[in-house]
């Protein structure tokens, strides 16, 4: 009996150290973070980025990997491999995220916000907390808004100054009813294309002009194939920072921590950087585009003519949408 106990105390003390030493592997294997999303330079890239640099600093434990430019797939496809466990964060505009709920397009609707201040307040303010939460039963986790900045027009016909003048042209948009339906009601033709088709859209003719932030349109170079760029700073490009729930549960406590305060505190960072680098963006474009900023006038016209489109998107988004729209305008002011 004593030769079974003994021979038991010593099976237990062999496990009891297995055991420490695999608790001790696991918290020491490395921990890799995928960060991807469609575009190519600009704000989401230099935060994504930095992101990476500010991460591995503080633990040199955790491997951060950054895939640019829809490398692993459209914005759409990301938030799939999210919900999956595939890719872990995805940083990206709000178009592709109405599909799974519409108070996204609200963040989609021109003139929604007319200048930075409006956005800042409103996207880090209750309302914007509040629409980072509506994807926590998707397997989503929002931690911040980041930003593209406004988006603004260029073609090779001429240059824009009121909407009469998008009359005829065939205009890439992104795969946006909403944005669909207000170059339309100018006159435009949209025309989805994926963001990595674009330069060569333009360089062929297949399309006559487009719509993206100054930042887009200067580090991927739009400005050499389009003659005409104005500032009609049309729709806010409000950028969203999801986290995979699945990988989000797989961290330890301090990684996770770690990735939120990170995303959160590079709000501030990635603004003020993408700001910043607004008259150099222009003054790379203008080194080959002609280009025009709207008074606020002309903006004001602009403005106008988005009216039929908020209607049509009260209809067609329902009470959800029209509702979130009126608490961001009256959050905005």
């Amino acid at each position: 009996m004593k030769k079974s106990i003994a021979i038991f105390c010593i099976l237990l003390a062999a496990f009891c150290v297995f055991a420490n030493g695999t608790k001790e592997a696991s918290t020491t294997e490395k921990i890799v973070i995928k960060i991807a999303y469609g575009t190519a330079g600009g704000p989401i890239h230099d935060a994504s980025l930095e992101f990476e640099k500010r991460i591995e600093a503080a633990n040199p434990n955790i491997d951060v990997q950054v895939f640019p430019g829809g490398q692993l797939g459209s914005e759409g496809e990301i938030v799939g491999q999210l919900q999956t466990g595939m890719t872990d964060i995805l940083p990206t505009t709000t178009g592709p995220l109405g599909q799974y709920d519409s108070v996204f397009y609200v963040l989609e609707t021109p003139y929604v916000f007319l200048n930075e201040q409006q956005a800042d307040k409103v996207l880090d303010g209750e309302v914007g907390e509040e629409i980072l939460h509506v994807l926590d039963n998707k397997g989503l986790i929002g931690l911040a808004f980041w930003e593209n900045g406004f988006r603004e027009m260029s073609n090779n016909v001429r240059q824009i100054k009121a909407p009469s003048d998008l009359k005829g042209l065939k205009f890439r948009t992104q795969q946006n009813q909403l944005h669909i339906k207000y170059f339309s009601d100018l006159g435009a033709s949209p025309t989805p294309l994926a963001f990595t088709e674009i330069y060569n859209s333009l360089s062929t003719k297949v399309v006559d002009g487009q719509e993206n932030p100054f930042s887009l349109i200067a580090t991927n170079k739009f400005y050499e194939v389009q003659k005409y760029v104005s500032q009609t700073d049309h729709v806010y490009s409000a950028v969203p920072v999801y986290v995979s729930k699945i990988k989000w549960d797989s961290w330890p406590a301090d990684v996770q921590k770690l990735v939120k305060d990170t995303i959160y505190d590079l709000r501030l960072w990635q603004r003020d950087e993408g700001r910043t680098l607004q008259n150099d963006y222009i003054a790379e474009i203008k080194t080959k585009s002609e280009f025009y900023a709207l008074t606020t006038e002309e903006k004001a016209a602009f403005q106008a003519a988005a009216a039929p489109a908020y209607e049509w998107a009260k209809n067609q988004y329902g009470e959800r949408y029209s509702k979130m729209l009126e608490r961001v305008l009256e959050a905005a002011k």
